[in-house]
């Protein structure tokens, strides 16, 4: 253990009866990470070294995952559930705002949390994650149903049986950070770690989003060409749902875990956005 991890608290919060275990290190303006599948909290760790001197990183480990509870039956995973966990994890840090980065579910629980409460959500950063509406709608296109195939494979029953861990941990090329996220996944619940898709990725048809609040902070989005899970397409007309400026960014090459694949220039981007004040935004010159 580093210097600076041993610095990392051990924290939880509480949202109803799900208690959520998060990781939290630093002090100054607050940044919450919230990871995807699979992973973990600590799947953050080179971001938050790295910013932990100026700013207060915190990051949840999901229910379902890691050290947090995982409460049976997949409508515990539903969205409004997910927003709510992070206003919990909010709530324990006394925190009223913060600059949100998600990643893959993370990603989409931050988009909804930017939906639902634009109040809390000072500055926004998605990584490989589209707008819930392209995302659908990416889901939906038959153009890309060979490289959804892997969702509709973990909705299928019995899936969850079908998990291997350690395959699930191959995508982390540090030796260290990939005994750490099998540890994790080993304490995590299959079934509720693709309860996440059960839950909010419809079985059957694709239904319209409709008429969805436009998100108020300023957003950034970065993604990797070479993403084998997201078409690149779903990232059109992102910023026809934020009210604010909206930056892209594609990493030539990159795939879908660009939080370690280009963890030094997706920490710069992350600082250089989260640093400047909301109100900067409006006025550019």
């Amino acid at each position: 253990m580093t210097e600076l991890e041993a610095a990392f608290e051990s924290k939880f919060a509480v949202n109803g009866n799900v208690k959520l275990h998060y990781t939290a290190a630093g002090s100054g303006p607050p940044i919450v990470f919230l990871h995807g599948f699979p992973d973990h909290g600590m799947g953050w760790r080179r971001q938050m070294q790295a910013l932990c001197s100026r700013y207060r990183v915190i990051a949840p480990d999901l229910r379902g995952f890691g050290q947090s509870d995982a409460p049976q039956g997949y409508g515990n995973y539903v969205l409004a559930n997910l927003v709510n966990d992070v206003l919990a994890v909010l709530a324990a840090e006394k925190l009223t705002q913060a600059a949100i980065v998600g990643h893959d579910w993370g990603g989409i629980v931050a988009w909804w949390l930017a939906i639902r409460a634009p109040q809390v959500v000072r500055h926004l950063v998605l990584l490989s994650t589209p707008h819930p509406r392209n995302h659908l709608n990416a889901i939906a296109d038959p153009a890309n149903a060979e490289m959804i195939a892997y969702i509709r494979s973990f909705q299928a029953p019995g899936a969850a049986q079908m998990l291997n861990i350690d395959e699930l941990a191959t995508w982390v090329a540090d030796p260290q950070d990939r005994q750490a996220l099998t540890d994790s996944l080993r304490r995590s619940s299959p079934e509720a770690m693709l309860g996440y898709y059960r839950a909010n990725i419809p079985l059957g048809k694709v239904p319209s989003l409709g008429q969805l609040p436009l998100v108020k902070a300023p957003t950034l989005v970065l993604f990797g060409t070479d993403d084998p899970y997201v078409p690149v397409s779903a990232f059109d007309g992102t910023f026809r749902e934020v009210d604010n400026v909206t930056a892209l960014i594609a990493l030539p090459g990159a795939g879908h875990f660009i939080h370690h694949q280009a963890a030094k220039f997706v920490t710069e981007q992350v600082e250089a956005w989260v640093e400047r004040p909301p109100s900067s935004f409006r006025h550019l010159a």
